[in-house]
């Protein structure tokens, strides 16, 4: 049984092993970078540290995930009707992952935090084949909780290098 953080961006749902959180925080400013070939979309203060804060909504919507043909898995568990975002609110998650850069921490802003949920294996759809490499490498597979489909994201490749400064793939445009 493995942990994961539920968050909401955009009315879909993610999900993220808790290993990768430090830390989650009350909504708090944000100071803007200018706009670039990049999904980091600025800093916040973190304890006196600087942290870079991502955006990854884009990326995320260019895989193209199709809610209706990921299958969902009958478990026991599916008899429970729980719902991991009643009432929540938004706020940065800070996490922590070797990226390919000198950042140590990087946060996401989240416009609803869940809540941590644990998982069997069992319970986790792996990836489509139908999703194109490009797409899948950000996601670990797909989970029900209650009624809602969950993508658990592979956020060593969704924070990465190569996707928080690529200007091709998930960059914003000024």
């Amino acid at each position: 049984m493995r942990q994961y953080l539920t968050f909401e961006l955009d009315g879909r749902r993610y999900g993220v092993l808790v290993e990768h959180v430090n830390s989650v925080l009350d909504p708090q400013a944000i100071t803007p970078l200018p706009h670039g070939s990049t999904i980091v979309t600025g800093l916040t203060n973190v304890r006196g540290n600087v942290v870079p804060v991502f955006d990854p909504r884009e990326t995320l919507k260019r895989t193209k995930v199709d809610d209706e043909r990921i299958e969902r898995k009958k478990t026991e568990a599916d008899s429970s009707t729980v719902n991991d975002m009643d009432d929540e609110e938004g706020g940065i998650v800070i996490f922590e992952t070797e990226n390919g850069t000198l950042l140590p921490f990087i946060g996401l802003e989240a416009d609803k935090i869940g809540k941590v949920v644990n998982l069997e294996d069992s319970e986790i759809s792996s990836v489509p084949d139908f999703l194109p490499e490009n797409a899948s490498k950000f996601f670990d597979g797909f989970c029900f909780i209650g009624d809602s489909r969950h993508s658990i994201i592979n956020l060593r490749e969704l924070a990465s290098k190569e996707s928080l400064f690529s200007g091709s793939e998930g960059g914003r445009r000024a």
